[in-house]
């Protein structure tokens, strides 16, 4: 029980600290996009930018898997797994994009925090697609 109650805590932590960054990070975007007046490569930066963000993101994600990661049946990452961060980073990246490939896999409570990833990241993609289509609608004319 405890266990359950700890992963929904880290995962609720995760998903206001990844959501505040995503905000911030197009808010700011935005704001630098209002004193470009005509500047075609907008686009380019736009998607840069969000790339960025979402690695940030997804590693952020990577740093909590590499700490709970405990090597038991409680709270781990199983699969052809060795530890490293890139093992996490990986995960975290299949789990963050919904790709789910099933090399790696949660083990234990760590489920919910990866589900949670899953539903995070697909929320924050969509937001991320949104605000590049706006971007485009508002500022290309063809």
């Amino acid at each position: 029980m405890y266990e359950v109650v700890y992963a929904s805590v880290v995962s609720l932590i995760m998903v206001l600290a990844t959501v505040m960054l995503h905000y911030w990070t197009l808010a700011s975007l935005s704001g630098l996009l209002k004193r470009w007046k005509s500047f075609r490569g907008e686009i380019l930066v736009v998607v840069i930018v969000m790339f960025a963000a979402h690695m940030v993101e997804i590693t952020l994600y990577a740093w909590v898997y590499l700490l709970l990661d405990v090597g038991d049946t409680a709270m781990s990452i199983g699969g052809a797994v060795n530890g490293s961060f890139l093992d996490h980073l990986y995960f975290s990246a299949a789990c963050y994009t919904s790709l789910g490939l099933g090399d790696l896999f949660p083990v234990g409570t760590l489920r919910l925090i990866a589900g949670v990833e899953a539903l995070n990241g697909l929320i924050l993609i969509t937001w991320s697609a949104s605000f590049a289509f706006l971007v485009m609608q508002r500022r290309w004319r063809f």
